[in-house]
C-alpha cells in the first residue's frame, strides 16, 4: 500500500521547496488558468502534454535557460519525480523515479546519443542543455518506442539541428554565462537560416570551469577542503545541419563533433600530494539523416525515417597514463509510418534497429568487448469515446549480446546470449469538466540487461571499486574471493507499472498529482557486498524482485497577475520483495517558489528540502537531509533590432553542505556552495 503522508503533508502544509518546470504544462495565461497545448516530440505521435496519459514535463524557453547546468542530470533535478545521481556537477544523470543508468534512456531528436553514459554514472551524457530549444521528460516506462533501455522513461533533448522547416528570416542566438562557483564561464551560439528550399543550421559551444567551491568539509582521513578537487571540465562542441525543403516533407543530414575533458572529483587530498588525480578525455563524432513524408493519402498521414552513426571514444587517465580506454560505434535506424482509419483510430507503426559494438581497452577494463544487436517493430494507437481518449502499444523486440574474451576462475570464453522482450501498455484520459482530466495507463515491460550489468568483472577506475555482472556466481571465505561465469544467473527484467493521475485547473489554481506502482521482476542493482577486492570495495549486479512505489505533485496558485505560488513534492519507496532496500534511492523531497513578473521583469525565490535517507540498503549509510535556497531574476529589452534577456541566479544561498544519497561518491562530492551565476542571451 503506498504510504502518502509525507506528501500530503507537504501539499496541506506548503512547505518550501523549489518548484520543477512541470509547470511548462500550463499556459501563463493572467486573465484565468488554461492548459497550454505543447507538442511533445517523443510522443511518437507528436501528442500535446494533456493529451498524454502518462506524466509528461517540458523545460523550454526562459525556464530552460535558467535551469541550464553543465549536465542533463543537474538541469532536470527539480522536475517532479526526476533527481540526478551526481558524480560531480558534469557527470550528473537524470534519476526518474529511483531508477537510473540503462532503466533511463537519454535521447537527442528521438535518436540515441550513443555514448556511454548508461554504463557507468562516472559518463557524461553528450547531450546538452545549452544549444536545446526544449527537453522532454517522460516518468515510467516508455519502451514501445524506444526500447529496453526506457524501462524507467525518457529524456528527449530537442534541437533544431537537423531543419525541419525553412524560415522566412535567418535568425541567430548567442549566450554567455559565468558561474562564480567554479569560475565557469561558456559561449553558446545557434544560427538558422534558409534560401530556396534549403534550410541551414549550426550551433556550438565552449565550456571551460576549475574546481568547485562547496562549504568546507572532511575526508575520513582528517583531510579538510573548500573545493571539490578535480571537479573541473572543458569542452567543445560543434554541430552543422542542412534539409532540403518541400511541400511534401523534408530530408536532412546533420554532423556533430564533441571534445571534452573533465576531471573525476575526489574528497579532500592530503596537501602533500602531488598526484594530478583521474581524469576523462571524450571525443564524438555524429552523422545523422532524418526524412519525413507527407503521401497526401486517405490513411496515411507521415512517413519518417532516422538513421544516426556515432563513433564515440573516452578514456580514463590516472598521473597521466590512459589506464582503460572505451569505444563504442553504433549504427541506429528508425522507420515509423502514422495512420489513420476510417474507424477513428489513429497511430504509429515502426520498425526500430540499433547495432552497436563496444569496446574496452587496458589493464584496468572492467567490462569484456561486447557486440549488442537489437531489432524491433511496434505499433501504438489511440481513439477518443466522447469524453475518454484511449491508447494502446506493443512492441517486440529481439536483442542479442556477444561478449568476447570473458574471463573468470576457469579461464576465457566467449558468450552469446540472446533475448526475446515484450512489452506493452493501455492507458487512458478522462475529461471530467472543463480543464480537468484523469489518466491512467498500465504497461508490462521487459528490459535485458546491459553489457556492464552481465559481464563487468574487474576495477572500474572512474568508481573507485570492483564491479562484477549478474553472469557470474561469487564466492568469498578466509579473505579469498572466486568468481565463476554462469550464465543461468542473468534473466531479463519484467516490470508491471500502474500510473494514476489528476490534473487541471480550479479559477486561479493549477494542479497535477499522479501515483504510481511498479513491481519489477529479477531487478538488476548493484549492491556492496561488503568486503574488497585487490584494495577495492567489491560491487556486484544483483537480481531480485523489487517494488517501487511513490508520487508526485505539483500546485500553481497565480495570486494575482503579477504574483504567483508554486508547490511541489515527490517521494520514492524502493525495496526488494524478500526484504531490504534497494540503494541509491532519493529521498523525499518539499517545496515552493514565489513569482514575481513586471513588464520586463521576472523574479523567482524558491526553497527546495531534501529529506533524510534512512532507509538504505545493506552496507549503505544514510544521508542527512538539507534545504537549499536559489533566488533568480531576468530581464528582456530592445537595442536596435535584437532582443536580449540578462539573467542571473544564486543558489544554495545558506551555504549548506548538503550531500546527494543517490550519488555513488556521495561523501567525497557534496553540491557546490553558495554561487552566482550571470548571463545574457542575446537573439536577431
Amino acid at each position: 500500500m503506498l504510504k502518502l503522508s509525507p506528501l500530503a503533508c507537504a501539499i496541506a502544509l506548503a512547505w518550501p521547496a523549489m518548484l520543477s518546470a512541470d509547470e511548462a504544462a500550463f499556459d501563463d495565461d493572467r486573465d484565468g488558468a488554461q492548459l497550454e497545448r505543447i507538442e511533445v516530440r517523443a510522443s511518437g505521435l507528436r501528442r500535446d502534454v494533456v493529451e498524454m496519459a502518462g506524466p509528461v514535463s517540458v523545460l523550454s524557453g526562459d525556464e530552460l535557460v535558467r535551469r541550464t547546468e553543465a549536465s542533463i542530470g543537474e538541469t532536470l533535478k527539480f522536475e517532479p519525480g526526476v533527481h540526478g545521481n551526481y558524480f560531480g556537477p558534469v557527470a550528473s544523470s537524470p534519476v526518474i523515479r529511483g531508477l537510473d543508468g540503462p532503466r533511463v534512456q537519454v535521447i537527442h531528436n528521438g535518436m540515441s546519443t550513443g555514448d556511454v553514459s548508461r554504463e557507468g554514472p562516472d559518463h557524461t551524457i553528450t547531450a546538452d542543455a545549452i544549444t536545446a530549444q526544449q527537453i522532454e521528460v517522460l516518468r515510467g516506462p516508455a519502451t514501445l518506442l524506444y526500447g529496453s533501455g526506457a524501462i524507467g522513461g525518457v529524456i528527449n533533448v530537442v534541437d533544431n539541428r537537423i531543419p525541419r522547416t525553412a524560415l522566412a528570416e535567418p535568425e541567430t542566438v548567442l549566450q554567455g554565462r559565468f558561474n562564480s562557483a567554479a569560475a565557469e564561464r561558456s559561449l553558446a551560439f545557434a544560427h538558422d537560416s534558409a534560401a530556396e528550399f534549403l534550410a541551414f543550421h549550426a550551433d556550438g559551444y565552449y565550456r571551460k570551469g576549475n574546481d568547485y567551491r562547496v562549504p568546507e568539509y572532511q575526508s575520513d582521513e582528517g583531510f579538510r577542503s573548500k573545493r571539490l578537487d578535480n571537479s573541473w571540465s572543458d569542452h567543445q562542441v560543434l554541430n552543422l545541419g542542412s534539409s532540403h525543403i518541400a511541400d511534401w516533407g523534408f530530408v536532412g543530414i546533420s554532423y556533430g563533433y564533441i571534445n571534452s575533458e573533465y576531471g573525476l572529483p575526489e574528497g579532500p587530498q592530503d596537501p602533500l600530494d602531488d598526484d594530478d588525480g583521474e581524469l576523462i578525455k571524450l571525443n564524438q563524432q555524429r552523422l545523422a539523416l532524418a526524412a519525413e513524408y507527407r503521401p497526401q493519402h486517405a490513411n496515411w498521414e507521415l512517413l519518417t525515417a532516422d538513421l544516426a552513426f556515432t563513433d564515440y571514444d573516452h578514456a580514463e587517465y590516472d598521473e597521466g597514463e590512459a589506464e582503460t580506454e572505451f569505444t563504442s560505434k553504433q549504427w541506429e535506424l528508425r522507420l515509423t509510418g502514422t495512420y489513420l482509419l476510417e474507424s477513428g483510430w489513429r497511430g504509429i507503426v515502426g520498425y526500430h534497429g540499433t547495432v552497436r559494438d563496444y569496446e574496452a581497452v587496458g589493464e584496468e577494463a572492467f567490462t569484456p568487448n561486447t557486440d549488442t544487436d537489437s531489432h524491433a517493430v511496434f505499433v501504438l494507437q489511440e481513439r477518443s469515446f466522447g469524453d475518454l481518449k484511449f491508447e494502446f502499444g506493443s512492441r517486440y523486440e529481439r536483442l542479442t549480446q556477444k561478449a568476447a574474451e570473458v574471463e573468470d576462475a576457469l579461464g576465457v570464453r566467449d558468450i552469446r546470449d540472446p533475448f526475446n522482450l515484450f512489452s506493452w501498455s493501455v492507458g487512458a484520459v478522462y475529461q471530467l469538466t472543463d480543464g480537468h482530466q484523469l489518466t491512467a495507463a498500465f504497461s508490462q515491460a521487459q528490459r535485458a540487461p546491459a553489457a556492464n550489468e552481465l559481464y563487468a568483472n574487474g576495477i572500474h577506475v572512474g568508481t573507485r571499486s570492483f564491479e562484477i555482472g549478474t553472469a557470474y556466481r561469487v564466492t568469498h571465505s578466509d579473505g579469498q574471493t572466486e568468481i565463476l561465469s554462469d550464465a543461468s544467473l542473468s534473466k531479463a527484467e519484467k516490470a508491471n507499472n500502474v500510473d494514476l493521475g489528476v490534473r487541471g485547473q480550479l479559477d486561479s489554481v493549477q494542479y497535477q498529482l499522479n501515483i504510481f506502482y511498479n513491481q519489477i521482476d529479477d531487478f538488476a542493482y548493484l549492491s556492496n557486498l561488503g568486503f574488497a577486492i585487490a584494495g577495492f570495495d567489491a560491487y556486484q549486479y544483483r537480481q531480485d524482485d523489487a517494488r517501487l512505489h511513490g508520487a508526485e505533485a505539483s500546485v500553481r496558485w497565480q495570486l494575482a497577475p503579477d504574483h504567483q505560488l508554486s508547490l511541489m513534492g515527490d517521494l520514492v519507496r524502493a525495496r526488494l520483495k524478500d526484504g531490504g532496500n534497494l540503494p541509491r534511492i532519493p529521498p523525499f523531497r518539499l517545496g515552493a517558489e514565489y513569482q514575481f513578473t513586471a513588464d520586463a521583469w521576472s523574479a523567482q525565490l524558491g526553497v527546495m528540502h531534501h529529506g533524510r535517507q534512512s532507509k538504505v540498503a545493506a552496507n549503505e549509510t544514510p544521508t542527512d537531509s538539507y534545504t537549499l535556497v536559489e533566488a533568480a531574476v531576468n530581464y528582456h529589452f530592445h537595442w536596435q533590432h535584437w532582443e536580449l534577456m540578462a539573467f542571473a541566479k544564486a543558489q544554495n544561498l545558506t551555504n549548506q553542505l548538503a550531500f546527494v544519497h543517490s550519488s555513488f561518491i556521495k561523501e567525497d562530492a557534496p553540491l557546490a556552495g553558495r554561487n552566482l551565476t550571470v548571463g545574457m542571451q542575446l537573439r536577431f
